[in-house]
């Protein structure tokens, strides 16, 4: 009687452990859309064909980014004056890794926004060239990012603020020598 009872409570935690197991493995998948695919007529983003791409070369790098051994793709379009030989993705699997602080009240969700991505000679912001400066870019945080010269802001250009100075503080908050930000706005 009583290993009756061990193997039928033995039985339904097997059950719930592989329910638990699928519901996290479905959810796990669905966050990491990869919208790249192939058939015989080509490369598709979605629905609409990628034009120009080398398939045998051709690696899907998850995020909207993908290589062949021409170009860089963000979203199905040729990223210009990236060179695919030395492109890599900062953060493998997560866009912005554990330590940095996100706020949920941000204007950004960090599950989508793709961020600051550091190539050989240059640096992007969702797939769009915003410094020339790889070597010195740093990615702050909150937002935030600079190189030797410029401050940076979800991508934009912070007017006026002082590379050499800045540094985040926290939720959206930043500050150089001359002045306080908040999400890359002077507070006055």
């Amino acid at each position: 009687m009583k290993t009756n009872y061990f193997y039928r409570q033995l039985r339904l935690s097997c059950i719930v452990l592989m329910a638990t197991f699928a519901l996290s493995a479905s959810a796990q998948s669905s966050r990491q859309i990869r919208p790249y695919s192939f058939n015989k007529k080509g490369v598709f983003y979605g629905r609409q064909p990628v034009m120009g791409i080398d398939p045998r070369t051709f690696v899907d790098l998850g995020y909207g980014y993908a290589k062949d051994r021409y170009n860089v793709y963000f979203e199905g379009q040729i990223l210009p004056f990236v060179d695919p030989l030395t492109f890599r993705l900062k953060v493998p699997g997560r866009v912005y890794p554990g330590d940095y602080p996100v706020n949920p009240n941000d204007d950004y969700d960090p599950y989508y926004t793709e961020g600051y991505i550091v190539t050989s000679n240059a640096v992007l912001y969702n797939g769009e060239k915003i410094s020339d400066s790889p070597s010195s870019f740093k990615d702050l945080g909150w937002g935030y990012g600079k190189d030797a010269f410029d401050v940076y802001y979800m991508g934009k250009k912070v007017n006026g603020a002082s590379s050499s100075s800045f540094r985040v503080l926290k939720d959206g908050y930043a500050e150089d020598a001359f002045d306080t930000y908040y999400r890359g706005r002077v507070v006055k």
